[in-house]
């Protein structure tokens, strides 16, 4: 049951990020002195996804619920966000498995730890889907366009993994579908 909280926020979490473009690209006219942040601003758009599969990697136990769930997230990114078949499916597994294998290294327990995974993901996320788009893409100047949303898309994505780790954690501690609780005491 919990891993259909999970799906169920995650595509809830996947329309989110598709409304945030277009209140982002109102940021156009945001400049700090000659640097014209709001014209980077308004052209990322932060990934909620990301640090949910972060979450997931860490926290999630099962092995196999947790690959599924990224690869589930990551089909649905692709189906709804209109990108190439197969690419985020792939790079949201990548980035299960590796903070899977980081998860026994870092720690999610406060919001100082959130946000450097979560923008270290963006990254690592953003330099698989460009270089798999220069591989396989269609367009091979296409990664070389995007190539500087990335910094603005890591740094909205660490701005918001607090929020998406708050949720994710609510997900995973309420345990949706646990039976044996009578109260606030647990049972005990």
């Amino acid at each position: 049951m919990r891993a259909l909280a999970y799906l169920a926020v995650g595509i809830a979490a996947i329309v989110l990020q598709g409304t945030l473009h277009r209140f982002l690209s109102g940021l156009d006219s945001v400049s700090l002195g000659s640097w014209p942040v709001g014209h980077y601003l308004s052209r990322a758009t932060p990934s909620l996804i990301l640090p949910f599969v972060v979450y997931l990697g860490i926290h999630e136990h099962s092995m196999a619920r947790g690959a599924l769930l990224a690869s589930a997230l990551g089909w649905a990114v692709d189906i709804l966000g209109g990108g190439p078949a197969f690419l985020f499916r792939f790079t949201m597994v990548a980035v299960w498995w590796t903070f899977r294998a980081a998860s026994s290294r870092v720690s999610t327990q406060s919001a100082m730890m959130r946000m450097p995974l979560a923008f270290t993901a963006s990254l690592a996320e953003s330099a698989m889907v460009l270089t798999l788009l220069a591989i396989f893409g269609a367009d091979n100047r296409r990664p070389l366009e995007l190539a500087d949303i990335v910094l603005p898309r890591a740094i909205l994505t660490a701005i918001f993994a607090p929020f998406v780790f708050a949720v994710a954690h609510k997900i995973s501690v309420e345990g949706f579908g646990s039976t044996g609780s009578s109260g606030p005491s647990g049972g005990i």
